[in-house]
């Protein structure tokens, strides 16, 4: 190895290593240039600095992040390279939100509920702008599950692993029943719970709602398995739309909303479910849509929050299983 090359080599070892114990790099840094035994005048000095900080960007820039800041230059700014910190860079996306969306307050709720170490180096002012809004924004609940400290933060930290490394892991659901060598896929928030997205031994596809695991075990199965798994399940992912869809081919039901409700299904509201679909608006003000579904059970509570209000066209076995629940349910209440 040459000396020019091997010096090349030191220089940017010494810089990385500068980024790993948290320093934050830039070209005009003169004292950098003295450390690393620079030679020449200061714009060549500064020159090479800079080819090695971007070099290192190039080989490494998931980790390594660049960013204009002012330092000892008055009013200039400066390209800065530093080590990603996560709580850090967080912190910072979540700060240009608020500052630059009017919309978005409840990010801060949520931080503030779930990971308050977020706001630090900003606490004062998050929650000078949380007193501002309290009278203008009311939270029923959170945005997310949340987990108590203890038992289920840890089951979700284990399945996070899990998932991150493509494991097989056992569960054991409060019930006592237990699944032998889950294929951990997803970790899925959906309806405001978190559920565990897995293959069992059996090969079906599966929701475990995370808060109703007791404990995870390791499987007998310790080796990793193939990333085409999760191929297999891609279009379930992209067509999932409640805790109920299953992995099977969607049907359509053809419904009516009354007119006394028909605004909330007018093309251009928002849907109540992604496959949702308006059709026609009737003469009689009523409005006729459709919905996908793969099982009733993921239709039909919704169906039944709205009566009388909406009706079932087809398919006629949807329409005969809301009958049969409305008619348990009526005699439930006579006895």
């Amino acid at each position: 190895m040459s000396t020019a090359i091997k010096r090349k080599t030191d220089h940017i070892f010494t810089l990385m290593e500068k980024m790993a114990a948290g320093e934050e790099l830039y070209a005009q840094n003169e004292r950098l240039h003295d450390e690393l035994g620079l030679e020449g005048t200061r714009e060549a000095k500064e020159r090479k600095i800079r080819r090695y900080l971007e070099d290192i960007h190039d080989l490494y820039g998931h980790i390594v992040v660049t960013e204009k800041r002012r330092k000892e230059f008055g009013d200039r700014k400066v390209t800065v390279y530093r080590v990603v910190d996560r709580e850090r860079d967080v912190a910072e996306v979540f700060r240009r939100f608020i500052e630059h969306h009017d919309d978005l307050s409840w990010l801060l709720q949520v931080v503030r509920e779930h990971n308050p170490r977020l706001l630090s180096g900003e606490r004062k002012r998050f929650e000078r702008l949380l007193k501002e809004e309290e009278d203008i924004f009311l939270f029923i609940g959170s945005p997310f599950e949340t987990f108590e400290e203890g038992r289920s933060k840890e089951i979700f930290r284990q399945l996070k692993t899990a998932v991150k490394n493509r494991e097989y892991r056992d569960i054991f659901k409060c019930t006592g029943a237990v699944e032998k060598s889950v294929k951990c896929l997803k970790l899925i928030h959906m309806a405001d719970n978190w559920y565990l997205a897995g293959e069992t031994e059996e090969g079906r596809f599966r929701l475990f709602r995370v808060a109703f695991i007791e404990r995870v075990g390791y499987s007998k199965n310790r080796i990793g398995y193939q990333p085409k798994i999760l191929d297999k399940y891609a279009h379930v992912f992209a067509s999932l739309q409640n805790p109920m869809t299953l992995d099977r081919p969607f049907e359509t039901a053809r419904m009516v909303a009354s007119a006394e409700v028909a605004y909330y299904f007018k093309e251009g509201m928002k849907p109540f479910f992604p496959t949702q679909k308006f059709l026609k608006e009737l003469e009689d003000g009523s409005v006729e849509f459709t919905v996908s579904f793969t099982q009733p059970m993921e239709i039909l509570p919704f169906v039944k929050q709205w009566l009388p209000h909406i009706s079932i066209i087809s398919p006629e076995k949807l329409k005969i299983e809301l009958e049969k629940d409305i008619r348990s349910a009526l005699e439930t209440m006579e006895k």
